[in-house]
């Protein structure tokens, strides 16, 4: 009895995840950052921000550029996850694959105080590819009339953000600077879904079909920063990101709206359907200390906060009037999410004029309870460590730098959303290119 609760409260945990339509990662979906230099430097960068990548982590900085330039960034999520349930068999990997993103920007000093940019860049994304035959007895024991290595388990989100930069130089201590953040999100998600119907002493018939989700959303914010130098070796920087609040748009295909037995019940109900949905990026806020004990070493540490309190839940709401009446309570995502704060680590050591080796190390806490984990774009703990080379002459700057989180294999209960062991390890490669002149 006390195993067939457990195969119960699974089969309806199963329930609840297949007709949910939106799902995050931990921490937002952020890529931790912009710029090889300061990912090498395990994104410690705030108080130092001297390149084009201080357009994300504080704007104040750019105003010790000198030149005119153009910065092209270019990075890759190469995932590996895994998730594991033994009571069913499961001992899955998500499929090979790789999520690109970048960065592009144009800055030009006006006067040695002034400087004035546009960048464009990706501040989040992420996804995940599942083999579906590995997958299958999500759906084999409890559906009828569709093979469960037939349904796909994908999902990609990312956001664009263009931001004109403006970055003022006070006094020899003090700067400051801006962002007007435009914000393009999409996401795009297929996985299955479930319908089930009951006559006590009858019949109790279960069925399972694809559900896809494909939805865009604009939203608008701001960046503020301030960097402090109270001496030649010593820089303070303070960053704040305002919030940004957005609505998904687009559009849901159910194929279980098809289904006779529904059909039945709601003649006419279509297999598309508009679908909205509303989350907000929160507020974060970081700073950071950069020190130099001697002319050759740059030592960094950040500490990066994120109200991710402000997320608790995710509502579905459908166009169609039958679909909200019959998919939108587990379309819901429930979240409960806590606010977190990274811990950034970084040095720079320049072997010459020319050329320098950087090395890093963050700390990256998951907002999610064990309880809401998916296997679509999972939310967990990572650790992470960096390095990288710069390379630099009059004109020409060149860094690359590998990244690899490690992420931290969490016990979802039976009691959760997806039951099971999640785990998940990013490597990420990237490299930039400045010109200036």
């Amino acid at each position: 009895m006390k195993e067939a609760r457990k195969n119960a409260r699974f089969l309806l945990t199963v329930a609840l995840i297949v007709c949910s339509g939106m799902f995050l990662s931990a921490n937002g979906l952020n890529l931790n950052g912009v710029g090889s230099k300061a990912i090498a430097m395990g994104g410690a960068f705030i108080g130092q921000a001297d390149d084009y990548s201080a357009v994300f982590w504080n704007p104040a900085g750019l105003s010790q550029m000198k030149k005119s330039n153009i910065s092209l960034f270019g990075t890759v999520l190469i995932p590996s996850g895994t998730y594991s349930f033994p009571t069913y068999g499961i001992d899955a990997k998500t499929k090979a694959g790789m999520y690109p993103s970048g960065a592009i920007g144009y800055f030009k000093p006006l006067n040695e105080k002034l400087l004035v940019g546009i960048a464009a860049y990706v501040p989040a994304g992420s996804g995940a590819s599942w083999d579906a035959n590995q997958l299958a007895p999500l759906t084999y024991g409890i559906t009828e009339g569709n093979a469960g290595n037939e349904l796909l388990w994908k999902s990609m989100i990312g956001v664009v953000s263009i931001s004109p930069v403006v970055s003022y130089k006070l006094n020899d201590m003090f700067s400051v600077g801006a962002t007007l953040n435009v914000n393009y999100a999409f996401m795009k998600l297929q996985k299955p879904a479930t319908f089930r119907v009951t006559i006590p002493g009858v019949f109790d018939f279960k069925y399972a079909e694809q559900y896809e989700e494909n939805t865009t959303a604009w939203g608008f914010g701001a960046t503020f920063g301030l960097m402090v130098k109270p001496i030649d070796k010593l820089s303070i920087g303070l960053t704040v990101r305002t919030p940004v609040s957005i609505t998904f748009k687009g559009d849901a295909k159910n194929d279980i709206a098809s289904n006779t037995f529904l059909q039945m019940s709601y003649p006419g109900t279509p297999t598309e359907s508009g679908i909205e949905r509303k989350a907000t990026w929160p507020l974060w806020a970081g700073l950071g200390i950069s020190f130099k004990p001697i002319d050759k070493l740059t030592l960094n540490f950040d500490l990066q906060f994120t109200q991710w309190e402000k997320i608790q839940a995710i509502e579905a709401v459908y166009d169609n009037a039958v679909w909200q009446s019959i998919f939108a309570a587990g379309g819901k995502l429930e979240l409960e999410w806590k606010n977190t704060i990274q811990y950034r680590f970084g040095l720079e050591y320049a072997l010459s004029s020319k050329f320098a080796l950087r090395a890093g190390y963050y700390y990256d806490p998951s907002p999610s309870p064990a309880e809401t984990l998916s296997i679509l774009l999972p939310e967990i703990t990572y650790n992470v460590v960096t390095f990288g080379f710069g390379y630099k002459t009059e004109k020409l700057c060149l860094s690359v730098c590998l990244e690899y989180l490690m992420g931290k294999d969490v016990e979802s209960p039976m009691t959760g959303v997806m039951p099971g062991t999640h785990g998940m390890n990013i490597l990420v490669p990237n490299i930039g290119i400045t010109y200036r002149f």
